[in-house]
């Protein structure tokens, strides 16, 4: 059978699976509600880019509230179907599908083509995969973008390319406007060109930077026409920071506190970037202040990142179940276990995994020492750790086979 045969297969079964998901829920009603879908469709109808105050009603409204990438990327179905969650169900499942696609296309590259199609595969039937396409979740966007800037740099590197450098960037600029933790992929090119073509490192990443700007600029200068302050592209990071970074916070088991009402009285009457800073400055004003506590609570943000179950404290729409919580630690446990024994596999080809490793280490290191954590946090890198999982999966299967054939000669 061709690749492009096994491809399409492995893209149906996805697609398939997604959209089996979606039927079983209510897809007239947004359980989420998290300004996701009004964005969306304010945007669609050409009436701006804007929420209430979240904290103080009757106050000036937030302009830039949440990163405006998948908002956009809503409003595009509803300028199509109209405000239908279920057509956005349906663009965000074939977007997962069509991920299953590129990671296979990123692992051959990288590593072969055997291990990209199981990759693939994997991610095909990836649990948390499915049940993401049910919800409207950011997230969903931010694994293929991901992996198209990743891919681009790839495929830049090894043709020496310079448009693919630029067409990274292009990548990259969407995902800063879906979620600025995308600017990482910037220092995490440099470092893998260093390591792998240090001739291309400087004209490569000042290429990517080049074609973010395009794309991500006009979003950052928009803001900066409304407010008359930076703000790269929303202003919601101090108060998740601020959340995860307060004397309350080691109290919740959730590891972060969402303040009431009544604390937040300070800040009343502050504008939307002056509400974002003094969040930031206190959020840091606290992890100065409180090395220990702050070594507590990011030791228990690593573990919440990378625990094989989910949190039964959060979830869309309402908290996940102890059933759910249990369903997943089957799921995920062997996944993670394969994971590592790939890793440890790969350290023999480290050349051929370097940028994953990179890519591991900067997207959950700022999530991890600075803002509230939960496992969907770290979707973005499933691609990564499923690679891993595909080649010591293949890795065990090249083994018995040799056993047996061992066993027979004998």
């Amino acid at each position: 059978m061709s690749t492009k045969r096994k491809l399409w297969i492995i893209f149906l079964l996805a697609l398939a699976l997604r959209l089996l998901w979606i039927a079983t829920l209510d897809n007239t009603v947004d359980v989420w509600g998290d300004w996701w879908d009004e964005l969306g469709w304010r945007l669609a109808q050409g009436h701006g880019f804007w929420v209430k105050n979240p904290y103080f009603p009757g106050y000036p409204d937030f302009y830039s509230w949440r990163s405006p990438g998948f908002p956009f990327f809503l409003s595009l179905i509803y300028r199509v179907s109209g405000h239908s969650l279920l057509a956005a169900k349906f663009g965000l499942a074939i977007m997962s599908s069509a991920t299953a696609v590129l990671l296979y296309f990123l692992a051959a590259q990288l590593i072969d083509r055997k291990t990209g199609l199981l990759a693939g595969l994997l991610y095909a039937v990836y649990a948390p995969a499915v049940f993401w396409t049910g919800y409207l979740a950011p997230d969903n966007l931010f694994v293929p973008l991901l992996l198209l800037t990743t891919l681009c740099l790839v495929y830049a590197e090894r043709q020496g390319e310079w448009t693919g450098f630029f067409l990274a960037g292009i990548f990259l600029g969407m995902g800063v406007l879906s979620r600025s933790l995308f600017l990482v992929v910037l220092p995490v090119g440099f470092v893998w060109l260093l390591v792998r073509q240090r001739r291309l490192a400087v004209p490569g990443t000042l290429l990517v930077l080049a074609g973010c700007l395009l794309i991500a600029g006009p979003w950052t200068f928009r803001n900066y026409r409304i407010h008359h302050r930076f703000v790269l592209t929303s202003t919601e990071g101090g108060i998740v920071c601020y959340i995860a970074n307060n004397p309350n916070s080691l109290s919740e088991p959730s590891g972060y506190w969402n303040p009431p009402p009544e604390v937040l009285e300070q800040f009343k009457g502050l504008s939307e970037v002056e509400f974002d800073r003094a969040l930031y400055r206190q959020a840091f004003a606290y992890i100065r202040s409180h090395p220990a506590e702050y070594g507590k609570l990011v030791r228990g943000r690593f573990i919440r990142f990378w625990r094989f179950y989910l949190h039964t404290f959060s979830g869309p729409g309402q908290a996940y179940s102890r059933k759910q919580a249990l369903l997943s630690f089957f799921v995920l446990t062997p996944i993670f276990l394969l994971t590592f024994y790939g890793f440890y596999l790969s350290l023999k080809k480290w050349r051929g995994f370097f940028l994953f490793y990179l890519l591991i280490l900067g997207w959950s290191l700022p999530v991890i020492l600075f803002f509230k954590t939960v496992i969907r946090y770290r979707e973005a890198l499933m691609p990564c750790l499923l690679i891993f999982a595909a080649h010591a999966l293949l890795t065990l299967l090249q083994r018995i086979n040799y056993n047996k054939t061992m066993g027979k000669a004998e």
